[in-house]
C-alpha cells in the first residue's frame, strides 16, 4: 500500500500563479471560487481555489473545498492531500476527515483509511451518514466483519430508509455466515425499493446458503419475472449478484439480458474517458514473429481455486513467444501459490491501489496485446476496467460460469462441453473452444495418501455418497433426488461439506421430512487443502450438483481418483462437470434429466466391481488424462491466443473459434 502523505511533505501549489495583492482580491476570488462550486463548474472550482491556495488567509473550509473539487475532476490523490492540509489546520473538521477518507476509499486503500475513521470515532462527523458508511466499508474489506455490523447499524440509525445500508449490513451478516439474518436485511432492502434486483436476488441466494427452502419454487420464478422485466425495461436495473443466478434454474438468455444491464453501466461511465476513445493498435504492425502480450486481471493470485488451477499452465507456457504479467488486487497471503504464481510471469503488477481508469491507463500503456478477466461478475471483480478498451483482444475466462453481457469483452473461452457452439446465442462473447475442458489443472499439485473412514465417523460398510460442495448449491430438487437415492440403497450415506450451522440444521431436518434418517447426514468440517484432499477416497463416488454444479470440487476428485455422477444443463454453470468428465472418459457418468442421474447413481451403488473398474481407470490414467495435463493445456490456449491475435491482425472481427477436432 502507498504510505500514508504527511501534511508536512505534501507540495499543493499547483499554479504559479502569485495570491492576489489584498484582502478584497482574495475575498471576491474566494466568492467566485464558491460560485463555481455551488454551479457544479468543479474544473473552475479547481482552478480558482488552486490560485488561492498559496495565501495564509486560505482556511480549512476552503482546504476542503479544493479536495472536493479535486475528487470530482478526478485527481484523486490531490483531493486527499487537500484534505491532509485541512485537517493540519483544524484537526476536528468533519468535512475534511471525510474527504480524506472517501479518497483513500474510492483507491481501495482501506488500511490507511480506518485511522481516521478510527480517529473520528464520535464527535460531529458521526452525523454524516456517507462518513460512517465508508467506515462500515472499510472494516468490511479489511475482513474485520463482525466490527464492521455496529457502524453499519450506526449509519442505519441515520439513514434508515436507504435500502443501500441494508444491502451493507446484508452483505456483512452474509461473510458471518449468518445467512438466515442476512436474507432478512436484503429483503428490507427489497421493500424499499422493489426495483432492486439484486435485493431480491440476495434474499433467494442467502436461504440457499442457510438450504431454507420453505417458498423456493415461488421465490425462483418471481426471480425469473424480474429477469424478463429487465431485458424489457431499462429502469429494472440487474445491479450486481447475477453470480447468484447459477444455482437457479433459468432461461440463459434472460442471464444474459441481466449481466448486460449492468455492463452498459460500466460502459456509459467510461464512454467519456479519453482512453476509452483510443482505437487499440497493440497489434497493428507487430509481425507473428514478435512476442504476445498477455494480461490477466483478477484478485485471486493468492491461495485461491483460480491460482491453484492455472499456475502450471502458467509455467509451462511458451516464453519465447508470449509475454506474461499479472495485473493483480489480490491481497499478499505469502502462500507457496502465490510465490509460483509470480514466479511463472514476467511482471506482476500490484494494482490493490488503483481505481478502474488507473489500472486501464496502466495496462494500456504497458501495450498489452490480449487481455483476460479471470473474475467475471463475481464478488470483488474489476470488470469495469475492460470498458476502458485498454486492449485490443479481450477475453474472459475461468472464473465465472457464463456470460459477462459486455460488448467490450470479445471472446469467452470454454470447450466444446460446456459452451457448444450452438449455444452462441447464449453468450454476448464469441466462443473460443478448448479442445478438451477449458479448466486447467496442477499435476504438481500434493496428493495426500488417502485417510481413514474411522477419521470421518463413517462405517467401513457403508457406500459413502459425498458432495463437497458449498450449500447454496444444494436445492430442493437434488435434495429430493438424494432422498430417492438413499432410499434405494439402503447402507447409504450422505457425505457433506459443513459449510455452515443453519444449512446443516435444515438438511437434517429437509431429511427427516422425507422419511430418511438425519444421522445418514455426515458432515465434514473444513480443512486445510491436503487434508480434504487425503479424505476424497473415503467416499465411494460423488453426487453432484444442478444447475450450479461442481467445479474445482469435481476436478479434485477426480484428482484423488473418485468419480462423480452428474446432471447436465443448458446453461454454463450445469455443464462444467459434463466438461470435465468426458476429459476424463467418464462421460458414461453424465445424464440429461433427473431420473437419469438417479438410476446412474443407484446402478453405480449397487456395483462395486464396475465402481472399482471406473477408480482404477482414474487411478491408472491420471497421468495420461488432458485435464491433468498443464503442459498440453498451456499449449492449447496459447494457440487460442494466436487465432485471436490472428484476427485482430488481419482487421477481422472477432468470431467463434470451435476447437479442432479429431
Amino acid at each position: 500500500m502507498p504510505s500514508h502523505p504527511s501534511p508536512r511533505h505534501s507540495r499543493l501549489r499547483a499554479s504559479a500563479a502569485p495570491p492576489p495583492a489584498s484582502r478584497h482580491g482574495f475575498i471576491t476570488a474566494r466568492n467566485e471560487a464558491y460560485k463555481a462550486v455551488l454551479a457544479n463548474d468543479w474544473a473552475g472550482a479547481m482552478q480558482r481555489f488552486e490560485r488561492l491556495a498559496g495565501d495564509a488567509a486560505f482556511e480549512a473550509h476552503d482546504w476542503v473545498a479544493l479536495s472536493s473539487a479535486r475528487y470530482k475532476t478526478g485527481r484523486i490523490e490531490a483531493g486527499h492531500e487537500a484534505a491532509l492540509r485541512a485537517l493540519a489546520i483544524e484537526p476536528g473538521n468533519a468535512k475534511a476527515a471525510h474527504m480524506a477518507t472517501l479518497t483513500l476509499v474510492v483507491q481501495n486503500r482501506w488500511a490507511e483509511a480506518l485511522p481516521i475513521f478510527e480517529r473520528f470515532a464520535s464527535g460531529p462527523a458521526r452525523q454524516h451518514y456517507d462518513f460512517v458508511v465508508n467506515h462500515g466499508v472499510t472494516l468490511q474489506q479489511l475482513g474485520r466483519h463482525q466490527d464492521a455490523v455496529p457502524v453499519l447499524l450506526e449509519a442505519m440509525v441515520l439513514e434508515m430508509a436507504d435500502p443501500a445500508i441494508h444491502m451493507r449490513l446484508g452483505l456483512t451478516l452474509k461473510d458471518l455466515k449468518l445467512f438466515e439474518e442476512a436474507a432478512e436485511s436484503f429483503r428490507t432492502a427489497e421493500t424499499l425499493d422493489p426495483s432492486r434486483f439484486a435485493a431480491q436476488l440476495m434474499v433467494v441466494h442467502m436461504r440457499q446458503f442457510a438450504c431454507q427452502w420453505d417458498g423456493f419454487e415461488a421465490d425462483s420464478a418471481r426471480i425469473v419475472e424480474s429477469m424478463a422485466r429487465i431485458e424489457r425495461d431499462e429502469d429494472q436495473r440487474g445491479e450486481g449478484a447475477v453470480w447468484a443466478l447459477a444455482a437457479i434454474e433459468h432461461p440463459p438468455l434472460l442471464f444474459k439480458s441481466a449481466c448486460a444491464a449492468i455492463t452498459r453501466k460500466y460502459a456509459a461511465h467510461a464512454a467519456a474517458s479519453p482512453l476509452a476513445k483510443r482505437v487499440p493498435h497493440a497489434l497493428d504492425g507487430k509481425p507473428p514473429s514478435s512476442k504476445l502480450r498477455v494480461g490477466y486481471v483478477s484478485g485471486d493470485f493468492h491461495n485461491h481455486a483460480t491460482a491453484l488451477l492455472m499456475v502450471e499452465a502458467l509455467e509451462h507456457r511458451d516464453r519465447e513467444r508470449f509475454e506474461v504479467t499479472l495485473y493483480s488486487h489480490s491481497p499478499d497471503d505469502g502462500s507457496p501459490i502465490e510465490r509460483r504464481i509470480r514466479t511463472a510471469c514476467e511482471r506482476y503488477v500490484d494494482m490493490r491501489a488503483m481505481n478502474e481508469r488507473q489500472m486501464a491507463e496502466r495496462i494500456a500503456a504497458d501495450g498489452i496485446d490480449i487481455l483476460v478477466d479471470l473474475k467475471g461478475h463475481t464478488f470483488g471483480n474489476r470488470l469495469a476496467v475492460f470498458a476502458w478498451r485498454p486492449a485490443p483482444v479481450q477475453v474472459a475466462w475461468l472464473g465465472f460460469p457464463g456470460t459477462c453481457g459486455a460488448d467490450f469483452i470479445d471472446y469467452m473461452i470454454g470447450d466444446r462441453f460446456t459452451t457448444p457452439i450452438e449455444h452462441a446465442a447464449h453468450y454476448s462473447e464469441k466462443l473460443a473452444q478448448m479442445p478438451h475442458s477449458y479448466q486447467p489443472n496442477d499435476s504438481r499439485r500434493f496428493r495426500p495418501a488417502p485417510t481413514r473412514r474411522a477419521d470421518w465417523g463413517l462405517g467401513e460398510d457403508a457406500i459413502v455418497l459425498g458432495c463437497f460442495n458449498q450449500a447454496f448449491k444444494i436445492g430442493p430438487d437434488n435434495f429430493a433426488a438424494w432422498m430417492n437415492i438413499l432410499r434405494a440403497v439402503p447402507n447409504g450415506v450422505l457425505w457433506l461439506l459443513e459449510d455452515n450451522a443453519q444449512a446443516s440444521h435444515n438438511l437434517r431436518r429437509e431429511a427427516e421430512r422425507a422419511g430418511i434418517d438425519a444421522r445418514r447426514l455426515v458432515f465434514a468440517p473444513r480443512v486445510p487443502v491436503d487434508v480434504h484432499l487425503a479424505r476424497l477416497p473415503c467416499a465411494d463416488f460423488m453426487l453432484d450438483n444442478w444447475p450450479c454444479n461442481a467445479h474445482t470440487t469435481a476436478s479434485d476428485a477426480l484428482w484423488m481418483g473418485v468419480p462423480m455422477v452428474t446432471k447436465t444443463g443448458a446453461i454454463f454453470a450445469s455443464r462444467v462437470a459434463a466438461g470435465l468428465l468426458e476429459a476424463v472418459g467418464l462421460g458414461e457418468l453424465v445424464s440429461d434429466d433427473v431420473a437419469g442421474y438417479e438410476a446412474t447413481a443407484i446402478a453405480l451403488a449397487r456395483d462395486p466391481a464396475r465402481l472399482a473398474r471406473l477408480r482404477a481407470h482414474l487411478e491408472q490414467g491420471r497421468t495420461s488424462f488432458p485435464l491433468f495435463d498443464g503442459r498440453r493445456f498451456a499449449r492449447d490456449l496459447e494457440a487460442l491466443y494466436e487465432r485471436m491475435a490472428e484476427r485482430q491482425r488481419a482487421g477481422l472481427a472477432p468470431d467463434h473459434l470451435p476447437a479442432a477436432t479429431g
